[in-house]
């Protein structure tokens, strides 16, 4: 697929790029306020395009007033042969049409008719994906590739994980796993599996400070429950005996057999619900106690240490894994505990209104200490049995844990199978294709080698690597120019995936941003001529932007020269028709 036109009703500055090599030039004509020249555009065309191609909306870029009532319209050259239209408004922007033809369209025209009219979003980039038909990484939809293909200032910072690219591993290492040539579910597999584990990890840590249990402690609780449950019997053959005087055997047989029964059973739910409402509501008050990586920065910052990014990145993860847990918990024991609350309220009523029934009953058949050794009796038992039903708890949760453990360990074995299947798999050299073009690209521009990698870490997990195979040679540059090299790599790697997949149905061209800024002359002449010739020797479309400055010059002092064709756009500060938008910001 490759670019075609991009054109609006009003306020653009319409495009139509060439099928090979195209330069969006920008000049600056006042050197001094080179800060008020970013408003130009050189840099929003690549989030135009985006949007273009159903990208999320860009508040940022598209809410100034300007773009109230804008249309976009972009023409793609389809891999079939076809051309397709596609329109997207700023102010319905998750309503999309399309347009299909044989033909290119005719200037900057806007279809009479669309065979896809105001289709929602989510059906519109399926219909796009459609349209496209891509047969590179087929697991994954068009937009995920793309942002290689459209890189920002941003997307330099790393060869692989774009700034697009800010979820977890399992967000993006399995695509580039599949772009380089690999099955992505060797790696979805795994980290399937280490998700898994974390979440049993959390399960297990849920039990042991709901029911306060330390797995090794099974013994002792079970011994303890032998105790507890001989003191019960022996609690309960107490009561049996228990004899009061035999005014009214009737009413005896009444109170023992009915009233003491149910004050018994209700005494020991009373008990029971104490305990589960105190638990749940330390729980709670354990859940509130939140832990902000601010005041971890603050921390290390106080004390004058360096807090690593990797370290607050493992910050960031535990507290969003935790939150995730919490959330569904914390709504489960609230519910939960006002249902408790609830039956404590009605067993406790119930309990006032029996005790003041056997009381008056008890009138009859007894003195009163009778009557208070009885309730001691009574109390006594209820406590056992919800001590029993505590330990009983905390033995099933120590057990819970255990079986859980063992799924751990099990899932372990998965892991280490897939580690080993991923490792056969990476030594295959699927990305040996790819890694001959990149170094190709990279040799002819700078006179080093470069090497793409791919490694297993000692967790079996993949990381990607792209470096000089030679960095010593450009350790000379300053700082900056590492930065500027770092650009070099990433341009090579998209061009890299292009040459590899030509035959194939994949994107067939490349936006890259100020890639000649900080470069020496001679690397940009040498970078130019070499994209050109790649543009030319396999049929893609690449698209550079650059200000005026950064044209290199000859060693006679005589700028590079772009062909007319070739500068498919022109910008300028000069006023506000030579900026993209036509207006300044």
């Amino acid at each position: 697929m490759k670019l075609v036109k991009i054109y609006a009703n009003k306020n653009f500055k319409n495009i139509e790029f060439t099928s090979k090599f195209n330069v969006v030039l920008a000049t600056i004509n006042d050197k001094i306020n080179k800060k008020d020249t970013h408003n130009l555009g050189k840099t929003s065309l690549i989030h135009v395009i985006n949007f273009i191609l159903l990208g999320s909306f860009n508040k940022k870029i598209f809410g100034n007033k300007i773009f109230r009532g804008v249309v976009f319209y972009g023409e793609l050259a389809l891999n079939d042969g076809r051309f397709l239209i596609i329109k997207r408004e700023i102010d319905t922007n998750t309503k999309i049409s399309f347009k299909i033809s044989d033909n290119k369209g005719n200037g900057f025209n806007i279809p009479d008719s669309w065979d896809e009219e105001n289709l929602a979003f989510d059906k519109s980039r399926k219909k796009l994906n459609e349209y496209l038909g891509f047969d590179v990484v087929p697991n994954y939809d068009y937009r995920k590739s793309i942002t290689y293909f459209l890189r920002t200032q941003q997307d330099f910072l790393d060869v692989y994980k774009l700034d697009k690219f800010k979820g977890k591993h399992i967000d993006w290492k399995p695509f580039v796993f599949e772009l380089l040539g690999y099955d992505s579910n060797l790696i979805i597999n795994k980290l399937s599996l280490e998700e898994d584990i974390d979440k049993k990890k959390g399960i297990i840590k849920i039990l042991k400070e709901e029911a306060r249990i330390n797995i090794e402690d099974r013994d002792k609780l079970a011994g303890l429950l032998d105790i507890k449950k001989q003191d019960l019997e022996v609690a309960l053959q107490t009561i049996d005996k228990f004899n009061f005087f035999e005014q009214d055997k009737t009413l005896n047989k009444e109170l023992i057999e009915q009233l003491d029964d149910r004050i018994q059973i209700l005494n020991t739910e009373r008990y029971r619900l104490t305990y589960e409402i105190n638990k749940i509501e330390e729980s709670l008050s354990n859940l509130s106690q939140e832990i902000k990586i601010q005041d971890l920065e603050e921390l290390y910052k106080d004390t004058e240490l360096y807090f690593p990014e990797a370290l607050k990145k493992d910050f960031s993860d535990l507290i969003q894994f935790n939150e995730s847990i919490s959330k569904d918990r914390k709504k489960y024991l609230i519910e939960n505990l006002e249902d408790l609350k609830n039956q404590y309220t009605s067993v406790n009523r119930e309990l006032k209104i029996l005790e003041i029934n056997k009381s008056e009953k008890l009138a009859f058949l007894t003195e009163k200490d009778s009557y208070e050794k009885f309730k001691t009796y009574q109390k006594q038992l209820s406590r056992l049995e919800t001590e029993i039903a505590r330990i009983d708890d905390k033995i099933k949760a120590v057990d819970k844990s255990l079986e859980i453990e063992e799924q751990i360990q099990e899932i372990h074995s998965k892991v280490e199978n897939a580690v080993t299947e991923i490792r056969d798999a990476v030594n295959k050299r699927e990305h040996a294709d790819i890694n001959k073009i990149f170094n190709n690209i990279i040799y002819e521009i700078l006179g080093t080698n470069a090497l793409i990698s791919i490694q297993q870490n000692k967790q079996g997990n993949i990381e990607y690597s792209a470096d000089y195979q030679n960095p010593a040679d450009l350790l000379t540059t300053s700082e900056a120019q590492g930065t500027t090299y770092k650009k070099i790599l990433c341009m090579a790697f998209d061009l890299a995936l292009l040459i590899h997949y030509r035959n194939r149905s994949f994107f067939r061209f490349a936006y890259h941003d100020g890639i000649l800024e900080g470069l020496d002359d001679r690397i940009k002449v040498r970078l130019l001529n070499k994209v050109k010739n790649i543009c030319e020797e396999y049929d893609l479309q690449y698209i550079l932007s650059l200000i005026d400055s950064d044209i290199p010059t000859d060693e006679k002092g005589d700028k590079y020269q772009f062909t007319t064709d070739e500068i498919c756009l022109e910008l300028n500060d000069r006023d506000d028709s030579g900026k993209l938008f036509l207006h300044s910001f």
